[in-house]
């Protein structure tokens, strides 16, 4: 069954999802039955391949982005990691820096993807907002971790909001959800700096680049165009890709006119 037709609801609008553990399970266990008799022919033929992606994808563990499935990828092209709100924590780093190291010979390009809708944002919009309203983020050091990943890109999204619009934008009806979309990609922006940053000199060749994916729409692109931009190469084409982003029908979308 094609990616479309799995993703949208039937008809009725309600998900069907197994009733409890064990038929999960066996959801798990029936589909890597159908994948393995699929492959059974190819793989016996020509083994165990070498890995040799072209590409690592940095992404988030939304279960409506499958990363592969997005750029319509098969096995072995694309070194996938995968963690809520595409943050760069260390266990992401160091896988890809992993992959740097081994994949050289075949690693052309390191694409950092956020995806519009993002549960982690908006967490971490809701914390900035609200402190005192955000227990669960609060007393659980690992959602913490993620949130405060994404925090930097939240509050460069609000000044960006309030230097094109005014302090009393905050007290828009709409502001939290044009504080989130704006928030997606300049988080998406600030990660593929980062990463880039990391980049050694051995690594030449290889180049960062990033994107947003729309999950209504299943494309993937920036707010200035094109499907996939290359990293910011400093600070200031942040500060000015907040204030892009906050003058944008995308955004401003969200907000009461004026």
């Amino acid at each position: 069954m094609d990616f479309v037709t799995r993703f949208r609801l039937p008809g009725d609008g309600t998900p069907h999802l197994p009733t409890d553990a064990a038929e999960a399970l066996s959801w798990l266990a029936e589909g890597n039955a159908r994948y393995a008799a699929e492959q059974a022919g190819p793989l016996a033929a020509a083994g165990t391949p070498k890995q040799s992606p072209y590409g690592v994808v940095l992404g988030c563990s939304d279960a409506r982005a499958p990363l592969e499935l997005v750029f319509d990828a098969g096995p072995n092209e694309l070194f996938v990691v995968r963690v809520a709100g595409n943050v760069l924590g260390d266990e992401a780093l160091g896988s890809i820096e992993y992959a740097l190291a081994n994949f050289r010979p075949s690693l052309r390009l390191l694409t950092v993807l956020g995806h519009t809708g993002c549960g982690a944002v908006a967490a971490a919009v809701q914390a900035y907002l609200s402190p005192k309203h955000s227990a669960g983020v609060a007393f659980s050091r690992s959602v913490r971790a993620v949130v405060n990943h994404i925090l930097v890109a939240v509050r460069s999204a609000a000044l960006s909001l309030e230097q094109t619009w005014g302090p009393s934008v905050a007290n828009d009806p709409g502001y939290s959800k044009a504080l989130a979309e704006a928030a997606v990609f300049l988080n998406t922006a600030m990660i593929a700096y980062q990463l880039a940053q990391e980049l050694r000199p051995e690594d030449a060749g290889v180049k960062v680049v990033q994107g947003v994916f729309d999950l209504a729409e299943g494309k993937v692109g920036t707010i200035r165009g094109g499907q996939l931009r290359p990293a910011p190469t400093g600070p200031q084409e942040l500060v000015d890709l907040g204030l892009t982003l906050a003058a944008a029908p995308l955004v401003t979308r969200h907000l009461s006119p004026s």
